[in-house]
């Protein structure tokens, strides 16, 4: 009788169902941990993962904070936490890296993934401006092969004093780079007029033309470069595919930066 008693539990339950309904927690738990953006993963999610899987990204920030960049320190830092927000809102992995250069370079984060980044504050503009040397830590660093889209973006008002790298090297690094099908982008911040142009400095440093354009850092300029690049990795996601008119809304500020302001943009917090 006492033998028969050790095998139910006190409510009248077996400890046999009481296992079973165990295991059967167990079993919806590990089902939760695979959930992605709250939807549970079964195995007609196949598709679903390998899309998430071929369109994750990684963005690699270089930007100058040399003295003539002063100002630009505190609009850039709020786009760069407000973007990685939004994409963490997202099904895809985004991973994010940020180098910052003036006479010296610093790497301050690499490879975070949204989902765990930390918000960050403005820096000091001083000193000079060591582009090739930026470029080369930045871009010299290995990618997990799992990272599908590849985008570097480049924002400068000058053009590379002194550095170890020469611009050959830069120059050879870049193409190699574009010929692997990752994306280098610049974005030139032409405030002294006569300074140069986006797409001759881009001929010297090996960038695409058609990746290069000139802003203007007044207004909405710094937001508006941030939505074009969400604009950018949708493209790639979506078709896989840059648009040929990507910078449109850059220009039309540059042009009119008193009159053209970024777009309302809504997520998830």
């Amino acid at each position: 009788m006492s033998k028969n008693n050790n095998m139910v539990h006190s409510n009248g339950t077996s400890k046999l169902a009481l296992l079973r309904q165990k295991r059967s927690i167990q079993k919806q738990e590990v089902d939760i941990e695979k959930a992605i953006d709250g939807f549970a993963t079964t195995l007609d999610d196949k598709k679903m993962l390998e899309e998430i899987a071929k369109n994750s990204a990684s963005v690699d920030l270089i930007i100058d904070r040399s003295g003539s960049m002063d100002g630009t320190a505190s609009p850039i830092v709020t786009e760069i936490n407000q973007f990685a927000l939004r994409q963490a809102a997202k099904m895809y992995t985004t991973k994010l890296s940020l180098t910052l250069f003036n006479e010296s370079v610093s790497q301050e984060f690499s490879r975070v993934d949204v989902r765990e980044y930390i918000p960050i504050s403005p820096w000091y503009c001083r000193e000079g401006t060591n582009i090739n040397d930026a470029v080369v830590a930045a871009m010299e660093a290995s990618y997990e092969k799992r990272i599908n889209h590849k985008l570097h973006l480049l924002i400068t008002d000058g053009q590379n004093g002194y550095s170890l790298h020469d611009e050959y090297y830069v120059k050879e690094l870049i193409t190699k780079k574009q010929m692997a099908g990752e994306h280098v982008f610049l974005l030139y911040n032409k405030r002294y007029q006569g300074r140069g142009d986006a797409k001759i400095y881009a001929m010297h440093l090996g960038i695409d033309k058609n990746f290069a354009v000139n802003f203007d850092r007044n207004g909405d300029g710094i937001k508006i470069i941030f939505q074009t690049i969400e604009d950018v990795l949708d493209g790639l996601r979506m078709n896989g595919e840059i648009s040929k008119d990507w910078a449109r809304a850059i220009t039309a500020h540059a042009a009119n930066p008193l009159e053209v302001k970024a777009r309302e943009v809504k997520y998830l917090c």
